[in-house]
């Protein structure tokens, strides 16, 4: 996929994108070797079993990653510079679990040339991970 090229114009408050993915354990092996962590209530089937969720759990940086796919592609697209990014998570994602992960224009400053953007990655309907993200738009 081709990162989309909209510029500052072009959006609007309320504007919106969004798409699926699928989290496999391919996924979460991979972001253990490339962040480093390796904690097994996300690597190890027999430790996540002890604790109350059964099962390794997705990191939630790797979730919290989905949101540079949504800015950098989707919502501006290829002008984006990302500034920041707030996260909360709200309910655990385990391999095998689809999310859609999606993001709102909620300010735009023509001045500096900034957006906010309300960003929600969900499961089943329901929010696993929330926050802003703060972009710049770039001529």
């Amino acid at each position: 996929m081709e990162a989309r090229d909209l510029t500052l114009e072009q959006i609007q408050i309320g504007d919106s994108a969004q798409f699926e993915r699928a989290i496999t354990a391919e996924d979460i092996a991979a972001f253990a070797t490339l962040s480093g962590d390796a904690n097994p209530l996300h690597t190890s089937e027999a430790y996540a079993q002890t604790t109350p969720f059964g099962r390794p759990l997705v990191h939630g940086m790797l979730l919290g990653s989905l949101f540079s796919s949504l800015v950098g592609m989707y919502l501006p697209g290829k002008r984006c510079l990302y500034l920041g990014q707030t996260l909360q998570f709200k309910k655990p994602v385990f391999a095998g679990d689809t999310v859609m992960v999606s993001g709102i224009v909620t300010t735009k400053s023509e001045s500096t040339r900034i957006l906010t953007i309300e960003t929600t990655i969900a499961k089943n309907g329901e929010a696993a991970v929330t926050g802003i993200a703060t972009v710049q738009v770039l001529a």
